[in-house]
């Protein structure tokens, strides 16, 4: 075992312990010991600390792209240059990308707006995430602040919120890479910022701009479609009974939820109730060229003995970690939300209970935590699908920090001297080493090899890739090549059009199967892109110039480009 396995047994022994001792012990501090003054500096540091978290070395950690990145990426480049996606089609409502979707809208708008304002580049790519990140823990603590308002705590919760979302690797994680989910944590608490502080106001206007908020969230990612409608018929009916809302600002909400929605909803109408397409020169509203359904969703027939081994899931993923999930989003031995953290999140649940949800923000978390439950019913549980669940449970984490604060400080300052040392190794194991655990994930080198194989070859030569080691590498070749869309379009060869997922077998001069003898005379003018294991295809001659890229590499008869 590393010592990191070690450390989460101790530490996980000691929340346990501490939130035993809170609970058996009798209230000793109530009076708060962070100024507002002091609470803005603060959290200026912290705000510091979580974009340095989230920028440093943002193009090289994770280095090279994953698949769903650079087809995001592409996307994004050839509807700002082109107007059209990948597919052929001018400014769609929702790009289907690799036929099923896969690559929800608003993040591929975003880009188009971050390149037209400051070009291409892995850099740029990942910018609007970091930023959505750093924004994040921004609205939490606001958020944080309006729920603690009559909280002798508030500065000190607020802050621990901020905190813990700052240094979470989960998040911190999520902020690096262009994943269309990795906006959405950004998307939710915004629309949950703009409700409380709506409620606090009890502003019409701000209710309306809550609703259209989360309205918003349905054109950031799949789950979004399932998770925001029933959380806002759960928080309605809660507020409506609890006269938090009044008749007419629940309709005006609504009204205004349908408006920004409807584009979406036009969109979902035409895939799944039969209305026409529509193709015009500004938009199209088009069809998938395949359901999403094995990959992601489960049969109904299997629902009753899913059921079971999906919560099983769902709780491991928000305690100690559920290690079956995908490996983009996570580190071993940290889980999402630090192994350790659960006893006091699962404190932090039971006073909600107990209080009976009575305060609005123990309603609203609850509400999206149950949302996400319901969602893992009908779905295959990963971390990028479950990505709405893990704020609320940070939530109950300083709900549950800041009953042990009213019972002890020193109890308070061990559970965060833990938290930092979780958070120190976490850091100096992500910043030394992620790049090696995860190779397979965002296949560094391919990306610069297949971009120089291009260089090289133009349009007159074949250029034939590697698979090995590799995930759809012709996205990959897209991305990198800002290859132009109308010559893919007329060109492309799918392996299975109607596949869940549509993978490119060739295009234009591209060929993703590489012959099975490389060293053939007919093959002399082209250029290869090999990994090491293939290098063997080559053997001896010596007459081949190879170049290396991360372990991938360029191989082409010198003669034939240096004459």
């Amino acid at each position: 075992m590393r010592i990191i396995d070690y450390f989460n047994y101790v530490a996980t022994f000691i929340y346990a312990v501490i939130v035993i001792v809170a609970i058996m012990g009798k209230k000793k501090n109530s009076k708060a010991f962070v100024s507002d003054k002091k609470a803005n500096a603060l959290f200026l540091l912290i705000l510091v600390l979580a974009s340095v978290l989230r920028f440093y070395q943002l193009g090289s950690i994770p280095l090279g792209l994953q698949q769903d990145e650079a087809s995001i990426g592409y996307e994004a480049y050839i509807l700002a240059k082109y107007g059209i996606d990948r597919n052929g089609y001018t400014w769609p409502v929702y790009p289907i990308t690799w036929g099923c979707g896969g690559g929800s809208p608003l993040l591929i708008y975003l880009n188009v707006l971050s390149i037209r304002l400051f070009g291409t580049g892995i850099v740029k790519l990942r910018m609007i995430p970091a930023t959505c990140g750093v924004l994040t823990v921004l609205f939490f603590y606001l958020t944080l602040r309006i729920a603690f308002e009559k909280k002798n705590y508030r500065n000190e919760l607020s802050l621990l919120g901020a905190g813990f979302l700052a240094i979470c690797q989960w998040h911190i994680i999520l902020s690096r890479w262009s994943l269309d989910c990795n906006i959405m944590p950004f998307n939710m608490i915004f629309a949950v910022y703009l409700f409380m502080l709506a409620n606090k106001k009890k502003s019409t206007i701000l209710y309306a701009l809550s609703s259209a908020a989360f309205a918003i969230c349905m054109y950031s990612y799949g789950a979004a479609t399932i998770v925001i409608p029933i959380f806002l018929v759960f928080i309605s009916i809660y507020c409506i009974c609890k006269k938090e809302i009044t008749w007419g600002q629940l309709a005006i909400s609504v009204g205004a939820f349908v408006i920004v929605f409807a584009p979406l909803l036009w969109f979902y109408m035409v895939n799944y109730c039969g209305l026409p397409e529509f193709f015009s020169r500004s938009l199209t509203v088009n069809r998938f060229t395949s359901a999403r359904t094995g990959e992601a969703l489960i049969a109904f027939s299997d629902l009753p003995k899913t059921l079971l081994s999906n919560l099983r899931s769902v709780m491991l993923s928000v305690s100690v970690g559920d290690e079956q999930h995908t490996l983009a989003h996570f580190y071993p031995g940290y889980a999402t939300l630090y192994k350790f953290t659960f006893p006091v999140t699962l404190l932090g649940l039971i006073l909600a209970f107990k209080d009976r949800f009575r305060d609005l923000s123990d309603a609203v978390f609850g509400f999206l935590v149950l949302s996400n439950i319901i969602l893992s019913m009908v779905i295959v549980p990963d971390t990028n699908r479950l990505v709405l669940i893990y704020v609320p449970f940070i939530y109950f984490f300083i709900k549950g920090m800041g009953f042990i604060m009213t019972k002890s400080g020193k109890l308070l300052i061990c559970l965060l001297g833990l938290l930092l040392l979780g958070a120190m190794s976490f850091a100096k194991d992500y910043f030394g080493d992620y790049n090696v655990y995860a190779t397979s994930i965002f296949m560094p080198g391919y990306g610069d090899a297949i971009k120089r194989a291009y260089e090289l070859t133009g349009d007159d030569n074949m250029i034939y890739s590697t698979y090995d080691g590799l995930s759809s590498p012709f996205m990959l070749a897209l991305y990198y090549t800002e290859y132009d869309p109308h010559k893919f379009v007329s060109s492309v060869e799918y392996r299975n059009e109607l596949d869940e997922f549509r993978v490119a077998d060739a295009f234009g001069n591209f060929d993703f199967r590489l012959p099975e003898n490389i060293t053939d005379t007919s093959y002399y003018n082209d250029v290869f892109v090999l990994s090491s294991n293939d290098l063997a295809m080559i053997g001896e001659d010596t007459s081949y110039t190879v170049e290396d890229y991360e372990g991938y590499h360029v191989v082409y008869k010198t003669a034939s480009f240096y004459k």
